[in-house]
Parts: C-alpha cells; structure tokens; sequence
C-alpha cells in the first residue's frame, strides 16, 4: 500500500487541489465571464456586483460538492501468476493513489506493476492491472536463496542471481518456462570423467568332436586362459552423485583363449587282446543316458563317464567291467528299468547319446 498524506485535512486539500487542476480548463470561460461581469457591474452598481461574486463562487462549490459526490465505476485485476481477481468497484476518488488508499487495494509501490500511475485521474469504467511480485526460491551450489520476482522465466532469474550454467548442467524447470508463485528453481552441477581400469575377462568352455576318442571319453584339447581388456569410461555426476557410466573405448591387452573339451565319438570294436575276466554276459541291451550336474550314483561315485547302471542281482555294485564298443566302467549306479541284461551308458555330452543310442553288446566282469 501506498503511503497516507498526515491529517485529514491535507488529505481533503490535496484531493480538492487535484480536482480543481483537473476541471480548470471547464471553468476557465465561467470565470472569466463571471469576473468581467462582476468588473462591470461595480462600475454601475457596486451592490450587485457583490451580489453576483457571490453567486459565482456558490456556483463553483457546488460544482465542486456535485464532482466530489459522483461515484465512477473502476474494475480492478490483480494477477498474482497463479490466477487473476477482478472486482468492480464504485468510488468518488479523483486520483489512482486516493482511491487505492481508499480502497485498500493490494499494491505494493516498487515491486508490483500497475497499468496506470498513481497520479492519474479516475475515469468512469476505468479498468486497472495489478501485476503482483511474489517469491520463488532458488537451489543452487548447495544454497538456497529466496528471491522476490514478477512474472519471469527461469533463466531470466538465474541471470539476475548472477547465477552462470555450465553446458551440461539441468535446470528445473526448463530456462524458457514461466516461474510461478511458490515454484522453486533448482540448479543441478553436471560434470563428467573419464576413468581407465583393466578388466579380467573369463574364458569359455567349448566342446569338440573327435573321433579318436572312445565314445563317453573326453579330454582337454585346449587349456583356457584369461583375456585383459582395457576399458575407459566416462562417468556422470550430478551435483557430485554418479548417476551415469557409459563405456567410450575398449582395447584388448591379452586376448583370452577359450577352454576346448573334445569328447570321443568313436565306437570301438571287439576288446583289449589278452583281456583277463571272471565273467562275460552277451547279448547285453546298452542304453546311453547324460545327467546335468554330475549326481552320485548308487554305489557313491560321481555319474560321469567311465560309469554305468546296472543290475545289481546280476553284476554287483563296484565291480570293474569292459564293455565292448564303450570301453572300461564302473558299475556304479542301478535304476528301476534296469533288469537282467541291461546296462545304462553315462555320456558326457548328450550328442554322444543319440551317437550310441541304444545297441546290442558284450559285457565282461574283470573283478
């Protein structure tokens, strides 16, 4: 609000004053009729001159009274960026100041932005805009800072903070959008690094055929060896906090070399020349079977190759036998399909298995 003029009395004269400037053009003419009206008449009749100085200046007060009495209609809006007011008002004030005194409208001299200037005079239907200053506040560089604005876009609030953006940094809201009333405007550091490190690279293990070796055999045709790789990253801070890592380069320092298992494909025939054994069944059903993970059979060892399933009624648990086409196993596990003559095959791979199938052979008990 602006400020009131000291005692009712200036303020009356002030507004009377204002009033008579405003309608002096109007009464210039009466005047000056009225003053050589009265000169003339002083010259032939000194009491009617008196007369009608009187009757002038009763004219002009009640001119006066008639233009103090008359209500003028004045809207007003007031926008505060979060809605806009309007009131209408009716109001003998002759001055923009007076009547928002009067009225107690809310402007404040300095911050808010009015269409009009405090020493303009009322119209009828005039209609007067109130931009409201407001706060909003500002979080940057781990400070926070009140600031008292109109209307403006973030950036423009950022410019007078005196506050510089870096080419990565993010602001909130965006530097172009309006900042309302109790909207805040936040600032975030963005800086990016670059970190080099060596990484250890694992081997994989890859298998093979090879048809040198005995179905269900395998062996390592290549050792395995660890690759290192040189990375270089770079890594995004906001506002000290790493929120990104993305990898720019890469170069190989020691290529690895994958671990190569070759596994047996072929079948042999007949069996070792000078084969001792204390028993030998024939016309022996073999099927071949894989297991993921290596479980332990009946007798205790792991299913792998080199073991089988048998019959244990017919060849005992443990015992060490060849078996023609496969080569030497351990009778290591049993099954509920597994009767008589019938043995099961463990093969390392499962493409071994649809190699053997299931076939016809010999078994020999060596112990």
């Amino acid at each position: 609000m602006i400020d009131k003029p000291n005692g009712k009395f200036e303020h009356f004269l002030e507004r009377a004053i204002e009033w008579l400037r405003e309608f002096a053009g109007e009464f210039r003419e009466v005047l000056e009729a009225g003053m050589e009206s009265i000169n003339a008449k002083r010259k032939e009749h000194p009491c009617t001159a008196r007369i009608v100085s009187a009757a002038v200046c009763i004219c002009i007060c009640g001119i006066i009274v008639v233009g103090f009495a008359t209500p003028k209609t004045v809207i007003v809006k007031i926008d505060d960026s979060r809605k806009i007011t309007t009131r209408i008002y009716e109001t003998t004030c002759r001055r923009v100041d007076t009547f928002i005194e009067d009225h107690n409208i809310d402007y404040v001299y300095g911050e808010d932005i009015m269409n009009a200037e405090l020493h303009d005079s009322i119209s009828d239907d005039m209609t007067i805009s109130i931009t409201k200053a407001y706060d909003v506040t500002v979080k940057a560089d781990g400070k926070e800072t009140t600031y008292r604005t109109l209307p403006e876009t973030a950036g423009e609030i950022l410019d007078e903070l005196g506050i510089t953006l870096g080419k990565d940094d993010i602001t909130e809201p965006v530097l172009t959008e309006i900042v309302r009333k109790g909207d805040a405007v936040t600032v975030k550091r963005v800086t990016k690094e670059k970190v080099t490190k060596e990484v250890v690279t694992d081997f994989e293990i890859k298998y093979a055929p090879d048809s040198s070796l005995a179905i269900g055999e395998t062996k390592v045709g290549q050792k395995g060896r660890q690759g290192i790789e040189e990375k270089t990253y770079e890594i995004t801070l906001v506002d000290g906090k790493k929120v990104k890592k993305t990898l720019i380069e890469s170069n190989v320092i020691k290529k690895k070399r994958d671990k190569i298992i070759n596994y047996g494909t072929k079948i042999l025939s007949g069996k070792p020349a000078g084969l001792k054994y204390k028993q030998k069944f024939t016309h022996v059903r073999a099927v071949s079977y894989h297991f993921d993970g290596n479980p332990r059979g009946a007798y205790g060892m792991p299913c792998e190759y080199g073991t089988c399933a048998v019959d244990r009624d017919l060849i005992p648990l443990g015992s060490l036998l060849y078996i023609e086409g496969y080569g030497y196993a351990i009778a290591n596990d049993v099954g509920g399909a597994i009767k008589g003559k019938t043995v099961d095959l463990y093969m390392e791979r499962a493409v071994q298995c649809g190699i053997w199938g299931a076939r016809w052979t010999t078994v020999y008990v060596i112990n």
